[in-house]
């Protein structure tokens, strides 16, 4: 309505009144104007009143301008009753007849009132308050001495009667070179001019598009694709608009000929459009018929001298929009979906777009209950469809498409980053991947065809992609499929008996680690792999149970449907734990408590190692699969920004189920393997305090190194060989079953705890008695045996545990150690600080059962303090054991690499043609492979 320079109100981003308050104000006794009034007279504390000039061309002819006297607090409502109440007969006499100002917009000049009777009395509610902004002209003689010739408006704004024109006019100033002042004009006048200034913007912006539409097929034209009149019904036109700009292309002949019939045409549309750029919305589509029609005019003028022009501009313009919908060229920059087959010709698009890194296929829900909508508002803040599509049988998210920086947890190379794409189904979207059911995240490479329900397919398309075209992956001759047939010997793939027979050999003998199988074969597979391998002699490896299993969990992972997943770790943990009950039950029925003769502790260390050996083998596997499953049920977890909670929530809760189980597995068993090895170190650990050392040879003279396999016990002290067979058959197990160093240096742990506990209770135990240990040629002894031990296990890497749990019993030791004459003179307060492991009950234990030699007493010097807290036990608990923690780390077992072993690289190759074998029976004779 205005130029594009002026001020508008619009722009300002908080509205008039936000700071006004609305007191009572009394005024000076001066005479008040309508509208101050209304707020009584009198007291000092008003604020002052103002003048307001309110122009108008509803006024008198001859007035320019008239005067309200008004305050801040005043409205424009208030103010216009009172410029009513005041100059009413002004209004009605301009209503009469007089002509309108020079200043209104279009239609303004020389209309007339039209009113009856009832208009004689007026209403404030029939005017309103404007606020113009603008120039005051000067010119003519006066210009050089400033005189205002007249006034020009740029902007004008309706004032609402809740605003305070004063105050409005204290804190928006204009601009320089710009004037504010008030016009009262009719209500419906206003409205009148807002309806067509809003009518105009809007004409504006049509003709832009329209410009935009001709321009394109200026382009299209220009290129050799002229426009042809097709002569079918509109129904058909409709129908054919929609195909690919390709299918335009075909008739290059006949559009050769017309090239330079076009070209003239177009010069003479482009004409035509300057001229309807500068007119109305209607002239634009005008310019836009003679485009589409031009062609068709001078085909009528040659038929028959020109009849039905203009009709034919009439009805081509609406085929403007639907021939410019047709005329569609692929995005360079980015991917896009190509439709092959669509549900209705009316909804369907030729392209989708894939605009952002992330793209959305679903369909619009109609209707969602109270509960549901707040749920799928908020799961549309992250996840916004982007194409929907009308068939019934997609679902409200169906399909979504990654590609670039929303690719989590993919970082393909910079030669391979441009194509890199992921597409995964929703739970419950029926899709199809190259025409093979798709129920996982996979990899989407150009030109791939993805199926959505029974209707949808579109090809994916990267331009991006520099690489030759590939042939689309539907007319491929390789299909993905979770059974094993399926997969490599599907005749319906088109290989030959030959190539099927080829790359079912090259499957059976591959060392990359895959298993694949069908659903029907999973409970004959998971009783094939336990009985086979559940031994720690079966000869695949100790870690064999764990990666069979592990590669049913990944092809179930990848292949199958989601579902499937949470129920077969179930299955898995249920089986690992059946057979180590099992083992444990057979373990305890060996125990001593029906047979008093029998005990486990008389049992050699070979003989309980090789009890202890299934335990520790299944220890080892369950941690193996539960470090492999945690990672699979945190990719479920991370589902929860893609799927519904509730749709997650019973497949978490079985997988949690399962992860409980394989803890209590790793739990039940290292409990039952510390329990037996203590026992038997129980009976093993005194000798180590009663042994002489120096009755062999020198200890410098002793192999201290544990790296042999069989090192040579003999020539340590009795009492330090036994405790050294333990440690030493316990490593070698643990080596044996490739137990997680975690939970070896846990299991040495707790070994090294008890052995402390006991000796140290034995050796407070024995002090006080006749054979008592708290001499300095007794604890001589003690600390080269305790020394032999530390240094063994220093070799074996187990050092620092070693010194971490031996210390209570090592300070002691060295307590004992002290020279006697050294010991007299020292203070209890010196020894409790010199020694601070050991409590005030224990040090007293210690001083007071010393042996000095005969006949002498302790020194007064060792007497404690008479707060000292010395009823304390003096014995180490054995509860105060290290707690177990399972490793939370990245499995072991390498299924991201070939395998390397040979012994499990035969049993998976066996395994393969187990299934293989299950496989070929379910199958008729005539399309069994022969190998």
């Amino acid at each position: 309505m205005f130029s594009d320079g002026s001020p508008r109100f619009r722009k300002l981003h908080f509205p008039v009144g936000l700071w006004i308050n609305n007191p009572k104000k009394h005024f000076s006794k001066r005479r008040p104007s309508a509208g101050s009034e209304k707020r009584g007279g009198g007291g000092g504390c008003s604020s002052p009143p103002g003048l307001i000039k309110i122009y108008g061309d509803a006024l008198s002819m001859g007035a320019n301008y008239k005067s309200v006297l008004a305050t801040k607090s005043a409205t424009a409502g208030e103010i216009v009753a009172d410029f009513i109440n005041r100059y009413g007969h002004m209004l009605r006499r301009r209503g009469e007849g007089d002509e309108r100002g020079e200043r209104g917009g279009e239609g303004e000049g020389g209309e007339k009132r039209e009113r009856g009777e009832e208009d004689c009395v007026l209403s404030a509610s029939d005017f309103v308050l404007c606020d113009v902004i603008g120039r005051p002209l000067v010119e003519g003689p006066g210009a050089e001495s400033g005189v205002r010739a007249g006034w020009t408006a740029e902007c004008r704004r309706g004032v609402a009667s809740s605003e305070r024109p004063l105050l409005l006019m204290e804190m928006w100033r204009p601009k320089e070179g710009f004037e504010r002042r008030f016009e009262i004009r009719r209500r419906e006048e206003c409205e009148r001019e807002e309806e067509r200034r809003r009518r105009g913007e809007e004409e504006e912006n049509t003709a832009g598009l329209v410009t935009r539409r001709l321009r394109t097929i200026r382009s299209r034209m220009a290129s050799g694709g002229g426009i042809e009149d097709s002569g079918r019904g509109r129904d058909e036109k409709g129908a054919e608009l929609r195909r690919s700009i390709s299918d335009m292309h075909l008739s290059v002949r006949r559009r050769h000929g017309n090239q330079s019939e076009e070209r003239k045409h177009v010069k003479s549309m482009m004409l035509d459009e300057g001229e309807g750029l500068a007119d109305t919305t209607s002239d634009s589509l005008t310019a836009g018929s003679k485009e589409v029609g031009g062609k068709e005019a001078r085909e009528g003028e040659r038929r028959g001298g020109g009849a039905g022009g203009e009709g034919e501009r009439g009805s081509s313009c609406s085929d403007l929009e639907k021939l410019s919908q047709s005329l569609i060229l692929p995005p360079t920059d980015r991917p896009y979906f190509l439709l092959l087959q669509g549900y209705t010709q009316k909804k369907d698009f030729v392209l989708y777009v894939m605009a952002g890194h992330t793209h959305i296929f679903g369909r619009t829900l109609t209707r969602e209950r109270g509960s549901d909508r707040e749920k799928e508002r908020r799961r549309r803040d992250k996840l916004r469809v982007d194409t929907f599509l009308s068939a019934p049988d997609i679902l409200p998210r169906h399909l979504m498409v990654r590609r670039d920086s929303a690719l989590r947890g993919h970082a393909p190379s910079a030669e391979t980053a441009p194509s890199a794409a992921l597409v995964r189904p929703f739970r419950g979207g029926v899709v199809t991947h190259n025409g093979a059911e798709l129920v996982r995240e996979a990899e989407l490479r150009p030109g791939d065809v993805l199926g959505l329900g029974q209707h949808f397919l579109f090809l994916y398309k990267d331009p991006r992609c520099v690489s030759a075209p590939l042939l689309p992956a539907l007319l491929s001759p390789t299909r993905s499929s979770p059974s094993l047939v399926g997969a490599l010997c599907c005749q319906a793939c088109g290989r030959s008996q030959t190539e099927r027979q080829a790359r079912l050999r090259e499957y059976l003998s591959s060392t990359q680690p895959v298993l694949r199988y069908s659903t029907a074969h999973e409970e004959q597979l998971l009783r094939e792999i336990v009985e086979k391998n559940g031994s720690p002699d079966s000869g695949a490896g100790a870690l064999a149970p764990a990666f069979l299993l592990s590669l049913c969990i990944d092809h179930a992972s990848k292949h199958l449907d989601p579902t499937h997943l949470p129920a077969l770790l179930l299955k898995t943990a249920n089986l690992v734990k059946g057979l180590v009950w099992d083992k444990i039950k057979e373990i305890g029925d060996k125990q001593p408590e029906n047979q008093e003769k029998s005990d486990v502790s008389a049992l050699s260390i070979e003989a309980l190692t090789s009890e202890l050996r299934p335990l520790m083998f299944w220890m080892s596997n369950a941690t193996e699969l539960l470090n492999y499953i945690q990672v699979k049920v945190e990719d479920m977890e991370r589902d929860l920004e893609f799927e519904s909670s509730s749709d997650l929530s019973a497949d978490l809760e079985t997988s949690s189920e399962a992860l409980a189980l394989l803890d209590d597995v790793i739990m039940y068993t290292f409990q039952q393997c510390v329990y037996y090895l203590t026992k038997t170190l129980y009976s093993a650990l005194p000798a180590l305090l009663d042994s002489n050392p120096f009755s062999l040879p020198s200890p410098s003279a002793l192999p201290l190194d544990p790296s042999p396999l069989t090192p040579d016990l003999s020539l340590m002290p009795g009492g330090v060989a036994r405790v050294l067979e333990v440690y030493l058959s316990t490593l070698e197990l643990t080596r044996a079953c490739q137990l997680h160093p975690d939970l070896v240096s846990q299991t040495f742990g707790y070994l090294l705890f008890f052995s402390n506990a006991s000796l140290f209770n034995t050796l407070m135990e024995r002090g006080s008695g006749s054979d008592s240990f708290f001499t300095w040629s007794r604890a001589v002894q003690i600390r080269t045996n305790l020394d032999l031990v530390l240094d063994w296990l220093q070799g074996a890497g187990l050092g620092d545990i070693a010194n971490e749990f031996f210390r209570k019993l090592s300070i002691t030791v060295n307590f004992l150690c002290i020279p006697k004459t050294r010991l007299i003179h020292s203070s209890w307060s010196s020894l409790q600080e010199e020694y601070p492991l050991l409590s005030p009950a224990q040090l007293n234990h210690l001083l007071r059962h010393y042996r000095l030699g005969a006949g002498r007493e302790p020194p007064t010097s060792w007497q404690p303090p008479e707060d000292s807290n010395l009823s304390s036990d003096i014995f180490e608990s054995f509860l105060d054991h290290p707690p177990l923690i399972l490793p939370n780390e990245v499995s072991r077992l390498g299924l991201g690499e070939p395998i390397t072993s040979q012994e499990l690289l035969q049993e998976v190759q066996r395994i393969r043609a187990f299934l293989l074998d299950l496989e070929q029976e379910a199958l008729p004779a005539n399309q069994r492979i022969q190998l």
